[in-house]
């Protein structure tokens, strides 16, 4: 059996030019061999330490043994930071960062001080550090100074310290490091994390193209290059790509007990323990009603009277069933409703976690957990009190950030015959990829890693379909496409993406949650786009020009759609499992 997880490999970026703006280094620490330490992930520590020139001037009028080393100090506050973020590797990647960022804001403290003075490298010392950790699918990042780390995900990037929509900042202390930015990343993820000193900051804009469509060793063989034309070209940087790792998943051995050799003391033990045998609590309370019975037996075999022998002959019987009533209460435990049970705890769980989420502004996170939560609870297929309020709770927590409104969909005696002639065209063609739409007779279909053509559908004769997709590549794990003179195809992260003629023209986060069998819905004079959640009975309507949710359609039932069709620009045909069909407007 194998485990999974991802993982960061790193690699340093050092190149020593001009000095004019100070000291700079790179650090890298993780323990991935150590499955204890493993959840924290990687830290990474960018550091910059320099003077103003003033005293610099005044270093070099003095002896070399007299001007202070400013050298160390990026090195003492890597160690101090890889010392205390590993220190406790039972609390969480979260606790561990910020308990970090405290003890080196006590170190910072000291050289900023007036006590620090010419010892720590004069009142004018700058410091700029930049400090992350990667941890599963968490980043945490704080700063002193100037420092930057850039993500490079499928074909954009994102300055991640500016950007607000994808990362939260969060307060922890009011001293020099005193916010931390925390966010999600995925396998396929690249980052870049720099200190911007002019020259990198002048060639920014190449570096991040570079980062997108290079691997490791070519884009640090780029930046590397730029010294044979530029001799005072100065870089400290670390480049970072997250990857899903797989291992085997060996059980530890349970350690074994040293002999003991000392001769044991005789001692008086309990008599449950006698003869090597412990009583079981449970089974004694099972047994006791049997045991009564017994000596209730013993005692009607000496009674003579027959009223008094059907008097303890009925309660016998009564000890009896109180005896079977227990044992299916404390034994036998149905293994169905025990999941259902372990299911609702977990969920009680994610709500918790998705709450935390929404207040970070992860609302993908948050709805990929209430998702991924009732989709669960629906699997078990039993109910009960707690599931329906747990359930309540979810949908709850769901149509907040949904912005969801009640409707009532109007029930039709058959199929439009327009939408019958499209839906036997796509029925016909449905084994060719993983969705498909119809535009001005041409079937477009949606694969894994191509968009397909073919052309005039309502034509009899064998066709084979073309490539439309002339360059670029589809989001990662695509999952539906509609077609309106553009193609949209949105994927499992709720990346839409828009292409035309060939081309990809725009990619937006929608930060809605797609899955296999979803339909994306459109037509030409639409203003609108529909995305159609079959299994949560919900209709996603996206603003066409801004790729923004403007609001959520509930249909009020948690009957799952079989299959959802637009008809005319905003009038959706659905159909469900007892073969009715029905209208949404």
């Amino acid at each position: 059996m194998e485990k999974v997880f991802l993982k960061s490999t790193s690699q340093e970026i050092v190149i020593k030019g001009s000095s004019k703006e100070g000291h700079t280094d790179v650090f890298a620490y993780d323990y991935y061999d150590d499955d204890d330490k493993r959840k924290l992930g990687g830290l990474y520590i960018i550091g910059n330490v320099n003077r103003p020139a003033a005293d610099i001037d005044g270093a070099l009028s003095r002896r070399d043994d007299d001007s202070p080393d400013i050298t160390y100090v990026t090195n003492l506050v890597a160690s101090l930071a890889k010392r205390e973020y590993y220190s406790r590797p039972d609390i969480s990647p979260r606790d561990a960062f910020s308990a970090t960022l405290k003890k080196i804001n006590d170190v910072v403290e000291e050289f900023f001080s007036a006590k620090g003075g010419s010892a720590y490298g004069g009142k004018g010392l700058k410091m700029n550090i930049g400090i992350f950790a990667v941890a599963g699918e968490q980043i945490l990042i704080s700063k002193l100074g100037k420092f930057k780390i850039v993500l490079g995900r499928e074909s954009r990037t994102v300055d991640i310290l500016n950007n607000v929509d994808l990362f939260s900042k969060e307060q922890v202390e009011e001293k020099e490091f005193s916010n931390i930015v925390s966010g999600k990343i995925m396998a396929g993820d690249k980052l870049f994390a720099f200190y911007p000193n002019r020259m990198v900051t002048a060639r920014e804009k190449a570096i991040k193209a570079d980062l997108l469509r290079s691997d490791a060793g070519q884009f640090a063989e780029k930046i590397n290059s730029v010294k044979e034309t530029k001799p005072d070209f100065d870089c400290g940087a670390l480049y970072l790509s997250i990857d899903n790792h797989k291992e085997l998943a060996v059980k530890k051995p349970k350690p074994v007990s040293p002999v003991n050799l000392e001769v044991e003391v005789p001692r008086i033990i309990s008599s449950e323990f006698s003869l090597g045998r412990k009583v079981n609590p449970l089974l004694a309370s099972i047994l006791a009603p049997v045991k009564m019975a017994r000596d209730l037996y013993g005692s009607w075999r000496g009674t003579r009277a027959l009223k008094g022998k059907f008097i303890l002959l009925s309660f016998v019987a009564g000890v009896l069933v109180v005896g079977v009533v227990l044992t299916k209460m404390l034994v036998v435990i149905d293994p169905e409703r025990r999941k259902l049970n372990a299911v609702i705890d977990q969920t009680q769980n994610n709500l918790k976690l998705a709450r935390t989420k929404i207040d970070q502004n992860d609302l993908i996170g948050a709805r990929q957990l209430l998702v991924d939560s009732l989709s669960s609870i629906y699997t078990v297929g039993l109910t009960n009190d707690r599931t329906e309020k747990t359930t309540e709770e979810v949908y709850g927590v769901l149509d907040d950030i949904d912005k969801a409104v009640d409707v009532s969909p109007s029930l039709l005696e058959s199929m439009p015959e327009e939408l019958n002639q499209r839906i036997a065209v796509l029925n016909a063609h449905k084994d060719l990829g993983i969705a498909m739409d119809i535009y001005e007779n041409n079937l477009y279909v949606l694969t894994p890693d191509n968009i397909l053509k073919l052309s005039d559908v309502d034509k009899t004769g064998p066709k084979e379909p073309s490539s439309w997709l002339k360059s670029n590549t589809l989001p990662s794990q695509p999952i539906t496409l509609a077609v309106d003179g553009n193609i949209y195809i949105m994927n499992s992260s709720g990346t839409l993406a828009v292409y035309y003629k060939g081309e990809k023209a725009s990619e937006t986060n929608t930060f809605l949650v797609s899955s296999g069998g979803d339909v994306l819905l459109t037509s030409k004079n639409s203003d609108k786009l529909y995305l159609v959640n079959k299994t949560l009975a919900r209709i996603y309507e996206l603003d066409k020009g801004s790729k923004t949710l403007l609001r959520t359609l509930k249909v009020g039932s948690s009957e799952p759609f079989v299959d959802a069709y637009l008809y005319g620009d905003n009038t959706i045909i659905i159909t469900t499992r007892d073969n009715r069909i029905w209208e949404i407007k």
